[in-house]
C-alpha cells in the first residue's frame, strides 16, 4: 500500500515537504480545470488547440467543446479535496534518493520536483481510471460522444492514409506509446496532465551519478507540447527552477505559482527529442517510442534551411546566414574562363 510505503522510507520532514508541495500544485485553478476536463472526457477547445504548430484541424468537432459539461468541475473539486499522496505508489528508489538528499540542497530540490511530477501524472491516471466520462451523460451529446470526437479524422488525412488518432484527445504528441506504458492509455493522459499543469513532461539528466559538492545535477528539463513553445526538450533556467522550488516549499502559495513553465529565447540548452534518450535525458527509459529519424530535425521535417528561431534560438541566425551565402553563391552569374567556371558578378 502507498501509505506504508511512504512511512517506511520517508522521515516526517521529507514526507511533510512532499505532501505540501503536491498540495500546492493540485490546489491551483489550473489543476482543477485540468482534472475537470479529465472527468468530462474531452478537453476544452482552447486547450485541445494549444499544441505545437496548432496541428489540430480547425474543423475538428472538439472545436465545439467550449465549456465543461455540467458536473465535471464538481467531480474534480471533490476528487482533489479528498486527494492524498498516500493513494499513490512511487518508485522505491526515487523515494530513497529523495530521503537521502539533505533539505535545501540542489539534489533535494530535483528529487522533490521529480516526485511532484510523478504525483501529477499518477493523479491523472487515477482520475481517468475512474471513468466518469461526464460528456457522454448529456443527451445532447449523443452524436458527438467522446469516442466519436476522439476518433475523428479529416477526409484529407484519411485519403493520405495518415494513421488514425488514438483513443483519447488527452495526449502529448511525443508520449503516445500506450502499448508500452504500465497503465496504457491512462499513462498518456498522465503525460498530458503534466504538460498542461507544469508546462511539459518533466525530464532529468541521467547521464551520471551527480554529487552536490563536486558535480551538481543539471537543472530539470521539460518537453512541452504547447502553441508558441518549442517542440525541443528544453532546460529550465536557474530562476525558473528556483521559482518552482519556492512555490513547492511555500506555506502560503496563493498567487505565486510559476506554472506552466515555458521556454523563451533565453532557454538556450535544448535537445532534439530524438536525441534526448541517447543523451540520457528522460524520466523513465520506456516513456517514448524509439526515435524515427526520417523526418530530419526533430522528426518534424525541419531539414535544410528551415530552422525556426522558436526552436533553435542559437542556431537560427547562423543557419540563416549560411543559407543566404549558399543561395547567393548558387545564383551568382558565372562564366567560363580557361575551361573553369568562375564568378564574375
Amino acid at each position: 500500500m502507498a501509505g506504508p510505503q511512504l512511512d517506511a522510507i520517508l522521515d516526517k520532514q521529507h514526507r511533510n515537504v512532499l505532501n505540501g508541495a503536491v498540495r500546492n500544485v493540485l490546489g491551483t485553478e489550473l489543476a482543477l480545470e485540468t482534472c475537470a476536463q479529465i472527468a468530462d472526457g474531452l478537453p476544452l477547445a482552447r486547450v485541445a488547440y494549444d499544441q505545437y504548430g496548432r496541428r489540430r484541424e480547425q474543423g475538428h468537432p472538439v472545436s465545439g467543446h467550449t465549456s465543461l459539461c455540467p458536473g465535471a468541475e464538481e467531480i474534480a473539486r471533490d476528487f482533489l479535496s479528498g486527494f492524498a499522496i498516500d493513494r499513490l505508489n512511487f518508485d522505491d528508489q526515487l523515494l530513497q534518493a529523495y530521503q537521502s538528499a539533505p533539505p535545501g540542497h540542489h539534489s533535494f530540490h530535483c528529487r522533490l520536483i521529480e516526485l511532484v511530477a510523478v504525483a501529477v501524472h499518477k493523479m491523472a491516471v487515477l482520475l481517468f481510471g475512474q471513468g466518469h466520462r461526464v460528456h457522454d451523460k448529456e443527451p445532447k451529446n449523443a452524436t458527438s460522444s467522446i469516442d466519436i470526437v476522439s476518433s475523428w479524422q479529416s477526409r484529407l488525412n484519411r485519403e493520405a492514409l495518415i494513421p488514425p488518432p488514438g483513443p483519447t484527445l488527452f495526449e502529448h504528441v511525443s508520449y503516445g506509446a500506450r502499448d508500452q506504458y504500465p497503465d496504457g492509455v491512462a499513462d498518456a493522459v498522465g503525460y498530458w496532465a503534466e504538460n498542461i499543469i507544469l508546462g511539459g513532461v518533466v525530464l532529468f539528466d541521467r547521464s551520471e551519478a551527480w554529487d552536490d559538492e563536486r558535480t551538481p545535477e543539471p537543472n530539470v528539463y521539460l518537453h512541452s507540447d504547447r502553441d508558441g513553445v518549442t517542440f525541443r526538450v528544453w532546460q529550465a533556467l536557474d530562476e525558473q527552477q528556483q521559482a518552482l522550488v519556492d512555490f513547492l516549499l511555500s506555506s502560503s502559495p496563493v498567487g505565486t505559482c510559476p506554472c506552466p513553465l515555458a521556454a523563451s529565447d533565453k532557454n538556450l540548452t535544448r535537445i532534439n527529442p530524438e536525441g534526448a534518450t541517447e543523451k540520457k535525458v528522460y524520466r523513465d527509459i520506456w516513456e517514448r517510442e524509439p526515435p524515427n529519424r526520417r523526418g530530419g530535425f526533430g522528426a518534424r521535417g525541419l531539414g535544410g534551411c528551415i530552422m525556426r528561431p522558436l526552436d533553435y534560438p542559437k542556431e537560427a541566425l547562423s543557419k540563416l546566414e549560411s543559407c543566404l551565402k549558399y543561395y547567393a553563391a548558387f545564383q551568382t552569374p558565372v562564366r567560363e574562363k580557361g575551361g573553369v567556371l568562375e564568378n564574375f558578378a
